[in-house]
């Protein structure tokens, strides 16, 4: 069974964590009549996981499910919050929370979001944290200052994706989670200014 790195949690499950360096690609396709698709794969063109929503409700639950459909966490937009926030909880029917991701601040300028586990009750301090590149859509997700993943922001016609890198050891479901939150923000900025 594959582990997660020393003092690095595997917030979704240990079994998307390998020994090596991971790339893939996650990217939201056009919407279709049932919903938006977004789909995580390696370079090979290997399906790694996949997320459904319900159209047309903008903020309905996205399910991140594995490869073979099955789900594994349900992340949604919470309302009537001061920052913009996204919770994760399991999606095997228990509500257990799984991580909460809130932008730090709410200065424009600041382009950090603080990700605090299930388990992380007080929220004092957060767990991880997702920083975006100043003048791009870049982000490097870090543990306890450290980089453990980053996701590449990639022009491509009529598509919204990421090349996302993962240090060994780390939970690519949780990484995939926390890049289909960043693409659905940018989608919701792009329909808010009408393009």
């Amino acid at each position: 069974m594959a582990t997660s790195t020393p003092d690095i949690p595997a917030p979704v499950s240990t079994s998307y964590c390998v020994p090596h360096l991971t790339e893939f690609s996650v990217e939201s396709k056009v919407l279709t009549l049932n919903g938006g698709k977004f789909t995580a794969k390696d370079t090979q063109g290997y399906l790694l996981f996949q997320v459904q929503r319900k159209w047309p409700s903008l903020h309905s639950k996205h399910t991140v499910c594995d490869s073979m459909e099955r789900p594994l966490v349900q992340v949604s937009k919470k309302l009537g919050e001061w920052r913009p926030t996204w919770e994760a909880i399991r999606a095997n029917g228990d509500q257990q929370p799984v991580f909460l991701m809130k932008k730090s601040s709410l200065n424009p300028l600041n382009k950090t979001f603080d990700v605090f586990l299930g388990t992380n009750i007080s929220m004092s301090r957060p767990d991880f944290t997702m920083k975006r590149e100043f003048f791009s859509n870049n982000y490097t997700i870090c543990y306890n200052d450290e980089p453990i993943a980053q996701a590449i922001w990639k022009l491509s016609f009529g598509k919204t994706s990421y090349m996302v890198i993962v240090k060994p050891g780390v939970d690519r479901a949780f990484i995939t989670s926390l890049v289909v939150i960043i693409i659905i923000r940018i989608k919701e900025k792009k329909r808010r200014r009408g393009r």
